[in-house]
């Protein structure tokens, strides 16, 4: 087991090295634009599965700096493993909610994915996040702790909680860019 989290730490390092070697290709972006072209892209596997997709975008969300791609991934994996975890809901509906707005008047941007599944344990919350820790059979573990630290590499933060009164919802906050106007 400490040779797996070694090795882990091993990989987050090198992908922390590799992030700020290259620096991301960080340009402006709106988070709700970016919601919508990943929502478009796995919508094969959103009909595949049954899953009922509601987003509620906030309108006129501050504009953030960031890498296109990296912020795709994040969200990419926080749906498919929605997705993934509604897989076995035999009752009621499988339902995806995306919803984004403003923290603290505008200084960073929210982004919550919500999903309806059986939920993670409240005492597993954070360790989601460590690497090679995974609750799927055919996990690797990974797919968490290179979203958090992707999303720390953007100056925000990743976490988890229940969503009541069942499910799961993983939430980011990133920085918006400041407001240059008079």
């Amino acid at each position: 087991m400490l040779k797996q989290i070694d090795r882990a730490v091993q990989i987050i390092d090198r992908i922390h090295l590799f992030v700020k070697k290259t620096g991301p290709g960080k340009q402006r972006l709106d988070v709700n634009e970016t919601i919508v072209e990943v929502i478009e892209l796995i919508q094969g596997e959103i009909l595949r599965n049954g899953v009922a997709v509601r987003t509620e975008l906030a309108d006129c969300l501050p504009p953030i700096q960031g890498d296109r791609v990296q912020l795709q991934q994040v969200i990419l994996n926080l749906i498919v493993n929605a997705i993934e975890a509604m897989r076995h809901v035999s009752d009621g509906t499988c339902e995806l909610a995306v919803t984004t707005g403003v923290v603290k008047s505008g200084e960073a941007v929210h982004v919550a994915v919500r999903d309806s599944g059986p939920g993670p344990s409240v005492a597993n919350l954070e360790r989601l996040f460590q690497p090679f820790y995974t609750t799927k059979p055919d996990g690797m573990g990974m797919g968490l702790s290179i979203c958090r630290a992707i999303i720390e590499d953007h100056g925000g933060r990743l976490w988890a909680s229940a969503n009541v009164p069942c499910g799961a919802m993983f939430q980011f906050a990133l920085p918006a860019i400041a407001n240059t106007a008079p």
